[in-house]
């Protein structure tokens, strides 16, 4: 895919991602605050309606009607705010005629008639009920029968309230929470986008890792592929015999050949994907099984026995091996290189120029290698893939007096 269509397409997914965390996220904090609204308004005015309830209730246990039918509220006047809360509390004995017991000195609210409101609260009993006043202002009226001596129903107690302070509370509430869903739609857009990005990392790691793969097999098999060309055409021009350059051409095509494999793993291990057929092997055998029998090199073993893909740590082994043969010293008669495994470590050391130190902290990184490195700076990169897929690490150090050494831990 190109460059450009890819970023597209990504770019593509990336806000459709982020477009559906968000509106799901939307979706639930809307639910939330439709509920809490509504919970909200019922319990505001079941609030209201109990506390209306109360004072009527608190105005019937504070009056009564004696045994010649007059009316005392001597007590209830006594009571401070049950009165003066902000109501308005009518006592009336509908008639004929007509006897209002109690009244609001300054109402709040202009009624049409009291005293119907009474008479209808002794023919249908109590209840509650919502209305307007003749200036068109809403109240709440909570009526409740009163008795005389002997229990009969004899006046009305009208208790007439302003819902205002409760709607006055409930907007507050839709308010501050529209406010805050506000606020939680913008963290979610932000948290959206950001989980978007992690949900894409993987994606993105992937198209990197093929990147990185074309351009390590287009740059290193630039010059095998050369050489082949230049040998072609020596051939065709005669300028060579045909033997000599079928020797050429055989050991540019083993070489190139051992460069497409190590492509090929380090682009499985450096895969998303990367496992390892972990079993239970002796380290110290493993490493025997791969060192040269020439006398190069030499091993100092004791028995480990792990858990690890043994095809793997052999290949690392292997790696740090050649690695040290091709940049140790030449005088290996003298001083071969050493081999040290020890509890789950192995160790190689050389006697060769050392590490460079200006790419001490880059050698594990691919196509990184010194200059006139006659490798193509894989190795190294292949081992630390490998001991991170066995939750080990590579450490790479010079030795005191000369020489390199490289530490497997697995």
């Amino acid at each position: 895919m190109p460059r450009r269509s890819r970023e597209q397409a990504l770019r593509s997914l990336h806000l459709r991602l982020t477009a559906g965390w968000t509106l799901a996220w939307l979706l639930c904090v809307a639910t939330l605050c439709i509920v809490a609204i509504g919970v909200h308004a019922r319990l505001s005015q079941l609030d209201f309606e109990s506390r209306m309830q109360l004072r009527a209730t608190a105005i019937y246990g504070l009056t009564w009607f004696d045994e010649r039918g007059v009316f005392h509220d001597e007590v209830l006047r006594k009571e401070p705010g049950v009165l003066d809360a902000g109501s308005d509390v009518w006592v009336i004995a509908p008639g004929p005629p007509n006897r209002v017991l109690l009244q609001p000195a300054q109402p709040h609210f202009d009624l049409a008639s009291p005293a119907a409101l009474a008479a209808s609260v002794l023919r249908d009993g109590d209840f509650a009920d919502d209305g307007r006043d003749r200036r068109g202002r809403p109240y709440r009226l909570q009526a409740k029968l009163t008795y005389d001596h002997a229990d009969r129903p004899i006046a009305a107690i009208l208790v007439v309230a302003d819902p205002g302070a409760r709607d006055a509370a409930q907007a507050a509430f839709v308010r501050w929470t529209l406010l805050v869903v506000a606020v939680l739609a913008a963290i979610g857009v932000l948290v959206g986008n950001a989980l978007a990005r992690r949900s894409l990392r993987p994606v993105v790691q992937s198209f990197e890792m093929q990147e990185r793969f074309i351009a390590a097999a287009a740059h290193e098999l630039r010059t095998p592929v050369a050489g082949l060309l230049a040998l072609c055409e020596s051939a065709d021009a005669g300028e060579a015999p045909p033997t000599q350059t079928l020797g050429r051409v055989n050991r540019i095509a083993a070489q190139t050949a051992g460069l497409v494999d190590k492509l090929l793993l380090l682009a499985r291990l450096d895969s998303a994907n990367a496992q390892v057929a972990a079993e239970q092997v002796r380290l110290d055998l493993l490493v025997e099984a791969v060192l040269p029998e020439d006398g190069s090199v030499s091993l100092d073993a004791s028995e480990s026995v792990i858990q690890a893909d043994p095809r793997l740590v052999q290949i690392a082994v292997r790696n740090l091996v050649e690695n040290a043969l091709a940049h140790g010293t030449a005088d290996r008669a003298h001083e071969p290189v050493a081999v040290t495994v020890r509890d789950r470590t192995v160790v190689v050391e050389d006697r060769g120029s050392g590490f460079p130190a200006e790419l001490m902290q880059q050698l594990t990184e691919p196509f990184v290698a010194r200059a006139a490195s006659p490798g193509s700076g894989l190795g190294l990169s292949i081992v630390q893939h490998i001991a991170q897929l066995h939750g080990g690490r590579l450490r790479l150090e010079n030795r005191t007096g000369g020489g390199a050494r490289a530490i497997l831990r697995l």
